[in-house]
């Protein structure tokens, strides 16, 4: 998958600096293909109980039906030839697409995603963002970043890789965005180097960085919020506590067996979706964890934040959210005054369609928010 050439790249500022970055291709040998489409085709399928649908976790007719697509109809080789368009890299173990502005000097943009997605998320979005010289890495342990072999790879962690990252390519000053993973990166970026951050843009609030505030001090749209909140962690949180504690253990079943893998991660796109989406983006995301192994590697995310925490302040670097409150099941619409307690909120921008994942999304609507809050801060 990798050329080992080494390049020089030349920077925004016009100057020339041997760095060293690999040039990478995607191509996936046919034997792992094929594997994969045999194991899909022999796949064991449990029962279900009758009219349950998705009370129980993954309706059983939808999952058949989006397996048969991925072992029969689903193009792998048509997503390398599109993905393959695009300037792919790696660097000390992190893989990243790199678009330049058509200008040449376009604002220096890090997107970052979250689970259980990928850089994929994003490919829709990078013609919308022409003004923006744009580097979307794929965190580590997912796709084809491989994740350290060792535990503490939280926010700050990664947040440490990507400043390093642009500053390898030259850009001092930078804007970030990101959801879920990606919004807690993002968030530690601009509290340890908010003299290099132009602006922070965001999409969701990063649980383990909300604002612990006492009720009595709770407006009434915050409560109404945080007890729909609680209400979906009823109900849909128990992968996390899974996945902070003993991801090790399902990760096993998932990367040995492709139909249980887009089982597992095609309920939370179903559920954190307001539409899903199509068959063929949601097998290109499942293929690009199969042919990685990289199911196993990315929950451990939950694990390695959970018990090596960081403790969020107060963020003054100029924040745009963009509020995507329509799930399949609902999460709860953040208010404003609750994200203010932690962000230095400049723009703020609630959408009619969109959940979870807004960059797979509506990716028209984030690039759009995006173009117009950085020209703001211009």
């Amino acid at each position: 998958m990798r050329d080992g050439r080494r390049f020089q790249l030349t920077t925004v500022y016009g100057q020339e600096a041997v760095i060293e970055v690999e040039p990478f291709r995607i191509h996936v040998a046919d034997e792992v293909l094929n594997d994969l489409r045999a194991r899909l085709r022999n796949a064991r399928w449990p029962d279900q109980i009758p009219s349950i649908g998705w009370e129980q976790g993954t309706e059983l007719n939808w999952i058949r039906r989006l397996v048969s697509y991925w072992a029969n109809e689903f193009d792998w080789r048509g997503w390398e030839q599109r993905l393959n368009a695009f300037n792919h890299f790696t660097w000390e173990g992190i893989h990243f697409v790199y678009q330049r502005a058509a200008s040449g000097r376009g604002v220096p943009l890090i997107l970052t995603h979250g689970w259980p997605s990928s850089f994929l998320d994003y490919m829709d979005m990078l013609p919308l963002l022409e003004h923006f010289d744009v580097v979307v890495p794929s965190l580590p342990g997912y796709g084809f970043s491989p994740r350290p072999p060792k535990v503490g790879i939280n926010y700050r962690y990664v947040s440490e890789r990507w400043h390093r990252l642009m500053s390898k390519l030259e850009y001092s000053h930078y804007g970030a965005s990101g959801y879920d993973f990606g919004a807690g990166v993002t968030t530690i970026l601009a509290l340890d180097h908010p003299e290099s951050m132009i602006g922070i843009h965001l999409t969701t609030l990063e649980s383990d960085l909300a604002p612990a505030v006492d009720d009595t001090e709770l407006s009434d749209a915050e409560r109404s919020y945080l007890a729909v909140n609680r209400r979906w962690d009823m109900t849909e949180r128990g992968y996390s506590a899974i996945q902070s504690t003993k991801p090790q253990t399902v990760g096993y079943g998932l990367n040995d067996s492709p139909a249980g893998l887009a089982a597992y991660l095609g309920e939370k796109w179903h559920s954190w979706s307001d539409v899903t989406p199509t068959d063929d983006f949601l097998c290109a995301t499942f293929t690009l964890y199969w042919i990685t192994q990289s199911i196993t590697s990315s929950m451990r995310d939950y694990w390695d934040n959970r018990w090596h925490p960081v403790d969020p302040s107060y963020v003054t670097t100029p924040t745009a959210f963009g509020v995507f409150a329509q799930q399949t099941v609902p999460e709860g619409e953040l208010p404003r005054s609750y994200l203010e307690r932690l962000y230095n909120i400049q723009r703020w921008t609630v959408f009619p369609r969109g959940g979870h994942f807004a960059p797979a999304e509506e990716p028209a609507a984030v690039a759009g928010d995006l173009t117009a809050f950085f020209r703001g801060l211009s």
